[in-house]
């Protein structure tokens, strides 16, 4: 017997920097954002994030709206090898079910299923370049799909092929649309601010100082979240205070992992694991750049060998494993997740990254690039930060 499950195709990735504060967060010194993050969390126009100085307001949960609309900053649309992005190709959505008499329901792709956005994602035709990431281990859905073959739905995304992607813009776009779009589908949107509306770029946003000091040599502490996952993974770059934030100057300037990483509960001094992230270095862009994995899974099995609760299978395919045991999907932020569709919401992904000894002091603009792999987007978000001698 063949059981198909109906899957939702509204989702659409967000995520943020949370540490340094990014410029991106220049609304949350207003409504709603400067008020209580609802119960449960929706998933317009919130990025909420732990933090542990909501421990008296939002007890149970510490999460807190400072990052204002920052998961709202991004690039849509893109793909490997195209000269920009459209700022309205979400990205295949294809349909699994499961295999014919298989216990653990081991997933398969419906046939002749119409996928939307596929069933690999057209942006810009012959240009599109193939996948460098072609290890399983390496990717983070869809991950029982031979390399290039047909069921292989996300082999142009950006993450397949980390940095290759071009982007709207490299701080982000307001609702990950092009200038005079207006708001989109599939999460493409934005309330618009006083300060901000839909279609600006990121790079135009103020100087934001931060109050962080890095010193050239030293290792230091980078934080994100994630509000909706599509998977993928990230990198961290600079970029001076006073050039043109693009990807030319941020791709001058890549800093590498260092150790382990964390998921930290709740904030700074919340609960933490340790965890060996999975690296890619090879087949990126800028040669040899560092990328981490996404360590949230959206599709993963519990200890029995079944589909975990939250888990997305029937939309995303096979997943990969997470580096902590849950009680799955968790859309109020008040648990202990580290598997996710949604959130986890109190959250946050933690790595250290080296900042050259050779660094010349002064201001610089850290760039977040997160390349998406369930989806032809890319998030974005740029904070600023001094560098000072030793």
């Amino acid at each position: 017997m063949v059981l198909v499950s109906m899957i939702s195709v509204m989702v659409v990735g967000h995520g943020a920097v949370t540490f340094p504060p990014p410029r991106n967060a220049i609304d949350s010194d207003e409504l709603p954002w400067n008020g209580k993050v609802p119960t449960p969390v929706p998933f317009e126009p919130w990025c909420p994030m732990p933090s542990a100085d909501a421990s008296i307001s939002d007890p149970g949960r510490n999460l807190t709206g400072q990052n204002g609309q920052s998961c709202f900053w991004f690039s849509n649309g893109c793909a490997n090898g195209c000269d920009s992005c459209d700022g309205k190709t979400r990205g295949p959505i294809p349909a699994f079910q499961c295999k014919s008499d298989s216990p653990n329901c081991e997933v398969e792709p419906v046939p002749n299923h119409t996928i939307p956005f596929g069933p690999m994602a057209n942006v810009c035709g012959s240009k599109q370049l193939n996948a460098t990431v072609c290890d399983p281990k390496q990717r983070t859905v869809n991950t029982g799909a031979e390399c290039g073959a047909a069921d292989d739905f996300f082999f142009y995304s950006p993450w397949r092929r980390p940095g290759s992607s071009p982007v709207i813009d490299s701080c982000g776009s307001a609702g990950g649309r092009l200038p005079g779009q207006g708001v989109g589908g599939f999460g493409a949107t934005y309330t618009n601010t006083t300060h901000t509306k839909v279609g600006d770029f990121g790079s135009t946003l103020p100087h934001t100082p931060s109050g962080i000091e890095w010193t050239s040599g030293s290792t230091v502490e980078v934080a994100w979240t994630l509000q909706a996952n599509h998977g993928g993974g990230y990198s961290y770059r600079l970029c001076p205070l006073g050039e043109n934030l693009t990807e030319e100057c941020f791709k001058k300037q890549h800093l590498d992992f260092v150790g382990q990483s964390a998921l930290r509960w709740g904030g700074v001094d919340g609960e933490k694991i340790m965890f060996d992230a999975v690296i890619v270095s090879e087949g990126t862009s800028p040669a040899g750049s560092m990328w981490a994995k996404n360590p949230i899974p959206r599709s993963w099995r519990n200890q029995t060998g079944g589909w975990g609760i939250g888990s997305n299978q029937m939309q995303t395919g096979e997943g990969f494993q997470p580096v902590c045991v849950d009680t799955g999907m968790d859309k109020n932020g008040n648990l202990r997740s580290c598997t996710s569709e949604w959130g986890p919401y109190n959250m946050e992904i933690v790595d250290m990254v080296k900042i050259p000894a050779d660094l010349t002091p002064g201001a610089y603009v850290l760039g977040w690039r997160w390349d998406c792999e369930e989806s032809n987007q890319i998030w974005q978000s740029c904070s600023d930060i001094n560098v000072v001698a030793p």
